[in-house]
């Protein structure tokens, strides 16, 4: 069994790793999407912590935006390189795992999280604009958030966890 302090590699590799690339799709798809600014995006971020406010902080609260971006990647990471100290399953499959994780990432995020945030007072997932018989008319961002937090967020984390696991010191013999 891994010793905990140990455990930092793949927890950290982790949650850079799925941090970057959640922001780079963030700055891709969701710019895009609803034309904003990287700026913007990263302060929308911050919004979670500081509210409305978060909007007209600048960079400042942009870069907010990015550590608390990277802080929950790092907690997602401890949660399943932890748990997966005593589940060797995680370790073992992965690939499988790992994406299901990522949903449960999600759905505790839409949840839990941003009900308690400064964002939201209930929660809700994405599902892109209503028109104007206030009927969903794209289901884009919907799917779009599937299938980041099975691939971007789940299957990189389970597969730090996977490949950077720490390897176990080999038995010395005694004189």
């Amino acid at each position: 069994m891994a010793r905990n302090a140990d455990l930092w590699k793949p927890i950290v590799v982790a949650a850079l790793i799925a941090g970057t690339a959640d922001l780079a799709y963030a700055c891709i798809h969701i710019a895009g999407y609803y034309h904003m600014s990287p700026q913007q995006i990263f302060q929308s971020i911050a919004r979670g912590l500081l509210g409305a406010a978060a909007m007209q902080g600048g960079w400042s609260t942009a870069l907010l935006g990015i550590a608390l971006e990277y802080l929950l990647t790092l907690i997602m990471a401890s949660v399943y390189v932890g748990a997966a100290t005593r589940i060797a399953d995680l370790r073992r499959y992965w690939w499988l795992l790992g994406p299901c994780y990522g949903v449960v990432v999600m759905v505790a995020m839409y949840t839990v999280v941003l009900p308690l945030s400064a964002v939201h007072s209930g929660g809700a997932l994405p599902d892109g604009p209503r028109g104007p018989d206030g009927k969903i008319t794209d289901h884009q961002m919907l799917y779009a958030t599937i299938l980041v937090h099975l691939f971007i967020v789940g299957l990189v984390i389970s597969a730090c966890a996977r490949f950077l696991w720490p390897r176990q010191a080999a038995p010395t013999a005694r004189s």
